[in-house]
């Protein structure tokens, strides 16, 4: 969250922007409603005065002191002081924290010692730009952090539990209050007030807040609860696999094909703990088209209420009545904010229209029925706030765009193969597409990862998720962050931020893949430890923050493709197979990238012919040969392809080592010798990176970096030092 917290904004100009004035006037307001709350005394005591101050305002909504129940999301028990939730049809609301139907929380604390946030004197120009340098609004203090972190916590919860646009909170410090809006870009953060002396502010927000529409609220209402008739609801459940009739469906809005049909399931199961993220978040759902398409009967109870609304130009009503669209199916929906580029010469394109190029080019290993757009409503706004005049803090924002995307198939992940060998075959599948892509669509993915390499029925690979694709010849930056699936990213990549994206790195990603899915998932021998395995895959999340909003990592994993010992070799499967051999086969160009290169007075040694008889020049001369052939090995991936169907082609491959999920890991603890080095390493780079600002800008946007969740380290580990990429 450090660089998206925007503020100091104006209460007055908060109101106006995101909340419109009501057509039923606001009541007279008395000299003093919050006369009843203590002012003094413990921070649990002002829960309940504040409730009965503030209902008055609050016509159609109910506030409830939720401080001592919690909702536990992503397994974390998580206690809001105060909820506001919807009266609904004269329905209780509950009386604990509920994320899935809060519209509104409060958030207290009893006094200012350890504030999120402290507003800087900022009367002239000179006085916000030394706000902004020193960082003093947001302070960084261990106490200020961990305010800001429970924040963050909250609204991500809320978002995660709800499908929401944007939303609102409300922080209280002793007797000042600041109204918070959330996005997936940023977070708006208003200078504080005091609600006593200056009641009018607060009773205005939660008037208005109370008349706004579920829209204004933040509310996606492209997403509606499912409406089935009772024989469709239960052939839907029977088709997703929901035995749980507890279990609410909704109904789910298809960007492109509005007006068609509708797609239905649950709510997207979601471990997403970031709330500025792409959020992503993908479920199978069942399609069943309307009946002003089909021209018969309705096949589900709901009214159709969206049918005249005009049909996407992607899909056609006629392709629509006679092709796949036409019947009832399982598809697969992926929900998610796709970036947008703040820069007026850079496009990013949606992921369908990625998709239609790889189809043009007759991309093999890739979903064939595709259908996405935007969500109508879904762009964040915070971006528009960068160079307003009141703002004390350095943003660092990427604009997002709400968007929703179907495949015709519904795949398994990866680590849920049946055998090793059918593990390999979906990865060099996906490395199919990946060449593909490079050599005729011009398309580079940048995203090679675990989750984006799926399983068919037929035990094929599928390479999906297209959205961080970039063209070939395109070399400009797009954004200030790099987000991508941090176990998988090259070496290169992790060390050095500032890196241009390329097919190396690409390549490199597909043998971190192998590699780690081999160590997460397939049995081994006994000999083969928990801890050690453990200590395996640790390798896979080295990461050191730097000054700057800055991560870096991937020192150990070129380490050890320098050494020639990736992966581990304590590593032995416990059926014998030729995945291992494979690995150690795949890792050999990579010995040659992050080791030492032949030096020029080496080359100019051995530039001529010798005597043969010469040892020393001859073991010189087949280590740079044998450099040049790992190198240009490392430019497309033909050699990897090669590699892989030979390995494949042999006989010796089991069938019976399937994927076991339940191995037990056990990662190891940090030593105090070893947090000693990393923290003298982390030392020498952000002294490395301090000397780096001082470059001119040519030489640093020589090297700008491209985005690789985001977080599913999750995806979205980010790894910005001030390059946009």
């Amino acid at each position: 969250m450090d660089g998206r917290w925007l503020g100091a904004m104006p209460v007055d100009t908060f109101l106006n922007k995101y909340f419109p004035a009501t057509e039923e006037p606001l009541p007279d307001l008395p000299d003093n409603p919050f006369e009843n709350v203590p002012s003094k005394g413990s921070e649990s005591g002002r829960y309940d005065p504040f409730i009965t101050a503030i209902q008055e305002w609050m016509p159609h909504l109910q506030a409830v002191n939720t401080s001592t129940k919690g909702d536990k999301v992503n397994k974390v028990n998580l206690k809001t002081d105060i909820s506001i939730y919807n009266r609904v049809g004269g329905v209780p609301p509950p009386d604990r924290t509920d994320f899935s139907r809060m519209e509104l929380w409060m958030e207290f604390k009893a006094t200012k010692d350890g504030a999120a946030f402290r507003d800087p004197r900022i009367d002239t120009e000179e006085e916000r730009l030394l706000a902004i340098e020193t960082g003093s609004f947001t302070p960084d203090t261990d106490e200020g952090k961990k305010a800001r972190g429970q924040l963050a916590h909250y609204a991500g919860a809320q978002h995660s539990q709800q499908f929401r646009h944007f939303s609102f909170s409300v922080v209280i410090q002793e007797d000042h209050a600041r109204f918070l809006r959330w996005d997936p870009s940023a977070t708006v953060v208003t200078a504080e007030f005091n609600y006593r002396t200056n009641p009018r502010l607060m009773v205005e927000f939660l008037w208005r807040f109370d008349h706004l529409s579920p829209k204004q609220r933040g509310h996606d209402v492209s997403i509606q609860l499912a409406n089935l008739a009772p024989e469709v609801d239960a052939r839907v459940r029977e088709k997703l696999g929901i035995k749980n009739s507890d279990i609410a469906l909704y109904q789910y809005e298809v960007p492109g094909m509005i007006g068609m049909g509708y797609a239905y399931g649950p709510r997207f199961p979601t471990e997403n703990r970031s709330l500025v993220s792409r959020c992503t978040r993908s479920s199978p759902v069942v399609w069943i088209p309307n009946e002003d398409v089909l021209g018969g009967t309705k096949s589900c109870g709901e009214p159709g209420s969206h049918s005249e609304r005009n049909v996407d130009e992607h899909v056609g009503e006629d392709e629509v009545k006679k092709g796949p669209w036409s019947k009832e199916r399982v598809i697969y929906m992926k929900d998610t904010w796709r970036f947008l580029s703040d820069l007026a010469d850079v496009e990013v394109m949606p992921e369908h229209e990625i998709y239609e190029i790889l189809h043009q080019h007759r991309t093999p290993h890739i979903p064939e029925l595709v259908i996405g757009g935007d969500v109508d409503g879904g762009r964040t706004q915070t971006q528009e706030l960068v160079d307003a005049p009141w703002l004390c803090v350095q943003p660092r924002i990427s604009p997002y765009q709400h968007y929703r995307l179907v495949h015709g198939i519904v795949g398994r992940p990866l680590f849920q193969f049946d055998s090793t060998k059918q593990l390999v075959t979906a990865v060099f599948d996906a490395l199919q597409a990946h060449s593909h892509a490079v050599n005729y669509a011009k398309l580079l993915h940048r995203d090679i990862s675990v989750g984006n390499i799926i399983l068919t029925d037929e035990g094929k690979g599928l390479l999906i998720d297209w959205e961080m694709a970039k063209k070939m010849d395109e070399h400009g930056s797009r954004r200030p962050d790099r987000t991508g699936t941090w176990q998988f990213m090259s070496a290169n990549l992790l060390q050095q931020p500032g890196k241009f994206h390329t097919v190396t790195d690409d390549l490199e990603s597909f043998l971190h893949v192998l590699a780690w899915t081999t160590i997460r998932y397939v049995p081994a021998i006994d000999s083969y430890s928990a801890g050690r395995r453990g200590k395996d895959l640790a390798s896979f999340d080295e990461h050191d923050e730097m000054e700057g909003h800055c991560h870096e990592g991937g020192h150990l994993k070129g380490l050890l493709l320098a050494a020639g010992k990736y992966p581990s070799s304590s590593f032995q499967p416990r059926c014998k197979t030729p995945l291992f051999e494979l690995l150690q086969e795949l890792r050999k160009p990579f010995k040659s990238l992050y080791g030492d290169p032949p030096t020029d007075t080496d080359r100019k040694k051995v530039e001529f012919p010798f005597d043969q008889s010469d040892w020393e020049l001859v073991v010189m001369r087949a280590a740079i040969d044998r450099y040049e052939k790992d190198m240009a090995c490392l430019q497309s991936s033909t050699w990897f392809v090669d590699t892989i169907k030979m390995a494949l082609d042999k006989q010796e491959w089991p069938t019976d080592d399937k994927a076991d999920r339940n191995i037990r890991i056990t990662f190891p603890r940090e030593t105090p010798r070893q947090e000693q080095i990393r923290t003298s390493h982390r030392q020498r780079s952000q002294a490395m990176w301090r000397s780096s600002k001082a470059l001119p800008s040519s030489s640093k946007r020589a090297a700008s970096p491209t985005p690789g969740p985001s977080s599913k380290r999750p995806r979205g580990t980010p790894a910005a030092c001030g390059t946009r990429c």
